[in-house]
């Protein structure tokens, strides 16, 4: 990481030079332990550039393809979750584990299905990918074990509102 900076970047071997596009492996640090107090509060300034309202988009660009905007992947949603956690950033773990576990759970029960990745802009599981691998795949298990890790870290407050959302009825997909 090297000093309080409000990123982490990939870095290029090959143009030697880091890359400048935001991505949410920027929290990434914070899961592996290697940041010092002052550099994962710069890190976690990054929220505002990921969050949304179905939980942590992979980029801030819409690129056509599926690891990007506006896509939310459940083992990226873990890892920065789970890093804000490690460095004592609770409210924000449990906001947007909370809106990740809401999405998955109203698609759930819109079509009875667990995806490999949701649109945290829409809060659907709705896929329109231009370039590459354009499935969104049904019973994905890393969204299945993510979903518990992430229920499982939550506060008894947090579980309950999120199980009273699942007695609502349900809204047309978006």
């Amino acid at each position: 990481m090297g000093h309080a900076a409000r990123d982490v970047f990939d870095y290029g071997l090959d143009k030697r030079a880091r890359s400048t596009y935001e991505y949410i492996t920027t929290f990434y640090p914070l899961w592996a332990g290697l940041a010092s107090a002052e550099q994962a509060e710069a890190v976690k300034k990054n929220l505002g550039v990921f969050e949304r309202a179905g939980g942590l988009a992979m980029s801030n660009r819409d690129n056509g393809v599926q690891w990007d905007y506006p896509y939310g992947w459940a083992p990226t949603q873990l890892l920065a979750i789970e890093g804000l956690r490690q460095y004592g950033f609770q409210d924000d773990a449990n906001r947007v584990s909370y809106k990740f576990l809401s999405t998955i759970a109203e698609n759930f029960r819109r079509d009875g299905t667990i995806r490999e990745k949701y649109n945290v802009v829409t809060r659907s599981s709705e896929s329109h990918i231009e370039a590459g691998y354009n499935q969104n795949v049904v019973g994905f298990g890393w969204t299945n074990g993510a979903f518990l890790a992430l229920l499982h870290a939550l506060p008894e407050a947090w579980v309950g509102r999120l199980a009273k959302e699942q007695t609502r009825p349900l809204t047309l997909a978006p």
